[in-house]
């Protein structure tokens, strides 16, 4: 299996089943579903932290040092991107849906108010960057 396909594939995963554990420990009034959601979107800022820190998206796979030097790369579109590196602001909003999903699991665990609203904004997070994703693929 070619690298580029799990760095688009697997977090889809993750977005969909930490939605839909949110959605059904809602429904079903099931506390351990509930916090499932945010444990997921959790590991998928985790995923997305690793990605990022061991190169994945690591700009000396895309340009030499001489076209960083003669400025090159100002020159260039959308579409003369490389799709790895149109999926970097995704894994930015990955990283902030897991960052987002700490404070969504405190507030369940411990029945708080705004714990909808933060269960809300840790799957905006993590839908942003699906779409994200949708749209690298699509440029392909």
């Amino acid at each position: 299996m070619n690298q580029d396909t799990l760095l688009y594939t697997l977090p889809q995963w993750f977005v969909f089943a930490g939605i839909i554990a949110s959605i059904y420990g809602w429904v079903e009034h099931k506390k351990t579903f509930r916090l499932l959601g945010p444990v997921i979107f959790f590991l998928l800022g985790i995923f997305s932290l690793y990605s990022i820190l061991n190169g994945s998206f690591s700009s000396s796979e895309f340009l030499t040092p001489a076209e960083i030097i003669s400025e090159e790369m100002e020159e260039e579109t959308m579409e003369d991107i490389p799709f790895v590196a149109q999926l970097l602001p995704a894994y930015f909003a990955f990283l902030f849906s897991g960052l987002l999903a700490v404070p969504t699991f405190i507030l369940e665990w411990k029945e708080k108010k705004g714990k909808n609203l933060m269960v809300i904004l840790t799957a905006l997070a993590g839908v942003m960057g699906f779409f994200i994703i949708v749209g690298a693929l699509r440029s392909l």
